[in-house]
């Protein structure tokens, strides 16, 4: 009986390490400063609807732009499936950097939505949306008055109810 019970807490020790191993791999993408930056310059892009992103952004007229956004929302989209199928640790991807993913999600989910209905189809970086809800759920619990961020005029309560 014991042997099983010391085999049990073994597989679970080891399970445990795997997950911030994968969790430390993972944040080291997000700690890279190219990383940091892209992300700030997402943040301060700006447009007033879907058809002046599409003039300033979109690939066909801003590649560069494009790779940008591409890089940064499929390092939350990768996350996101991480964390969906239970492989990296919520707790230490959030206070390392996953509140990044609720200011971009938020930003970009209008385009986001856009681009679904006219290119990409509706699952399109569905697991990164998913990593922002529940970055989203840790930051409301822990910190219930943050409603939104007046710096970039978003309104978190609007996007994610």
């Amino acid at each position: 009986m014991l042997y099983i019970l010391n085999l049990t807490l073994q597989g679970r020790r080891e399970e445990k390490n795997k997950k911030i191993q994968l969790s430390n791999t993972m944040l080291q993408t997000l700690y890279r400063e190219e990383t940091t930056r892209s992300c700030g310059e997402l943040l301060n892009y700006s447009w007033t609807d879907m058809q002046d992103f599409l003039s300033k952004y979109d690939s066909t007229v801003n590649p560069e732009s494009f790779a940008k956004r591409m890089s940064v929302f499929n390092i939350f989209e990768s996350l996101g499936y991480l964390l969906r199928n239970g492989l990296i640790d919520m707790e230490l991807i959030y206070v390392n950097g996953g509140m990044t993913s609720i200011s971009l999600w938020a930003k970009f989910k209008p385009v986001m939505e856009e681009y679904r209905k006219i290119a990409y189809g509706s699952d399109m970086f569905s697991n990164f949306e998913y990593f922002a809800e529940e970055m989203w759920k840790i930051k409301r619990a822990r910190d219930p008055s943050f409603l939104r961020d007046q710096t970039l005029g978003i309104d978190f309560l609007k996007i994610f109810g």
